[in-house]
């Protein structure tokens, strides 16, 4: 069973998480849900990292779950404290996989933190798609294009469903062209918005790619 971890994101705001250990680990994972989501829902994906040896840290963004506040532009900043918590926990060599809106939030956080090596992300949101449907501008806000420009050695894996009818899987591969190497990209036929998320075929390889970054 994880351990519920309470954290404190840059402007004070509470948030909840969950921790998985994996006991002689340098390398972890923060795992970023959707819109609407909570750390709970992929408490699945935190076990196949345990289980291939990598801590995991699951996180309710603010607004969501057990967190406080409310969703706005510093939910980047949510996962940076997540990494962080990770951190304090000795472990220096982190990774972060995300889907839809925590897929972009993985990515516009990634070179913010020296300890990022790697970032995972699933049919990530378009940010002013996502503004449009929550009435919100600060989305718009993450310039996705210039974040996975920005090399760093972060190594970057794009996972995307051509059934995806809220976010066009041409949207990732975008990114993908042009993020520098180290890259990856795995465009699924078929499939849905959410289908790659719990795919055992799909976690196993996101988090083999993890992996292979950390470890």
């Amino acid at each position: 069973m994880p351990t519920i971890l309470e954290l404190t994101s840059a402007d004070g705001t509470p948030l909840s998480s969950a921790y998985w250990s994996a006991p002689g680990t340098a390398a972890g994972v923060v795992i970023v849900h959707g819109l609407e989501g909570r750390k709970e829902n992929h408490a699945d994906f935190a076990e196949v990292c345990r289980a291939a040896g990598l801590a995991a840290l699951t996180l309710d963004l603010r607004g969501h779950g057990a967190s406080g506040g409310t969703l706005d532009g510093g939910a980047v900043d949510d996962v940076i404290a997540g990494v962080d918590a990770l951190r304090s926990r000795g472990i220096p060599r982190i990774g972060i996989r995300g889907s839809s809106m925590g897929g972009m939030l993985a990515l516009a956080a990634a070179p913010r933190s020296k300890a990022v090596r790697c970032v995972v992300a699933v049919c990530p949101a378009r940010p002013a798609a996502l503004a449009d449907r929550i009435g919100e501008p600060w989305p718009c806000l993450h310039r996705l294009e210039d974040a996975v420009r920005d090399g760093r050695g972060i190594a970057r894996g794009f996972w995307h469903a051509t059934g995806d009818d809220r976010v066009p899987w041409a949207w990732t591969a975008a990114l993908a062209e042009i993020a520098p190497h180290p890259r990856r990209v795995r465009i699924i036929l078929g499939g849905d918005h959410g289908s790659l998320q719990h795919d055992p075929r799909i976690q196993a390889e996101t988090c083999a790619f993890l992996c292979s970054y950390l470890t």
